[in-house]
């Protein structure tokens, strides 16, 4: 039996992390893909990166982990998004730098493409619509790709009449013959489409389905750090907000 657990644009969250672990586990998961951004705008950069590194997540790089370790300027990065990665590059050792260096920005993981943005920008490129995801189609050459960076959990089908949204409330989508899958497993750290709970998603090889999934978690002990450090304000309020 395979079912690969996904997560993407941790940034940071230790709490969110563990609590989508958690969750994981109890799905009794094969193993973890992540779609990039483990660090950036959160507290716990060091943190993240070894819970990764100890259950042997299979990953791909985001921009904020370019960003981080300097694969990538951060000259287009909003201010506080600047200050974070500059805060965190004071926090990583040379071993953390290291890995968050070498992680690739696409590469196949039990026959699906993963990455951070798109198959045509993997760091920068955001898939927010059925247009550009039929770019990312038209570049995909397996049934199912796993991408993030937007924050917004769903996806795309492309079923060969045209490109539509997958609206992941409805839970479980089955995967079918001849269709093709663009899966955003959400945010765990920081979600940007409303709903503030940790995001993630599960993907059932055997049983080919797709099931989206949200945990709560102690969004109060995130803000409370982030204001400690001092990272911007701005960055533990939109937690409590899922934007």
């Amino acid at each position: 039996m395979t079912r690969v657990g996904l997560v993407s644009d941790i940034h940071g969250n230790l709490p969110a992390l563990d609590a989508v672990i958690a969750a994981l586990r109890r799905e009794k998961v094969d193993r973890i893909v992540s779609c990039g951004d483990l660090v950036g705008y959160g507290p716990w950069p060091r943190e993240v990166i070894s819970r990764i590194q100890g259950l042997g997540v299979t990953g791909v790089q985001g921009n904020h982990d370019a960003a981080a370790c300097g694969a990538l300027p951060a000259d287009h990065f909003t201010a506080a998004a600047r200050r974070a990665i500059d805060w965190i590059r004071t926090r990583l050792d040379r071993d953390e730098l290291g890995y968050l260096a070498g992680l690739p920005q696409t590469r196949t993981v039990e026959g699906m493409s993963v990455v951070h943005g798109s198959l045509r920008g993997p760091l920068w490129e955001y898939i927010l619509d059925p247009w550009t995801a039929g770019e990312s189609f038209r570049l995909l050459e397996t049934q199912i790709g796993l991408f993030g960076h937007s924050h917004i959990q769903g996806g795309f089908i492309d079923g060969g009449g045209g490109v539509e949204p997958i609206d992941p409330r409805r839970g479980e989508v089955d995967l079918l013959p001849g269709v093709r899958y663009l899966i955003n497993p959400g945010s765990v750290g920081q979600p940007r489409d409303g709903d503030p709970r940790a995001a993630y998603a599960i993907i059932d090889l055997d049983e080919e389905m797709i099931i989206y999934r949200r945990v709560p978690y102690d969004i109060s002990a995130t803000q409370r750090e982030i204001r400690r450090v001092g990272l911007p304000r701005e960055l533990a309020d939109r937690l409590s907000l899922g934007r």
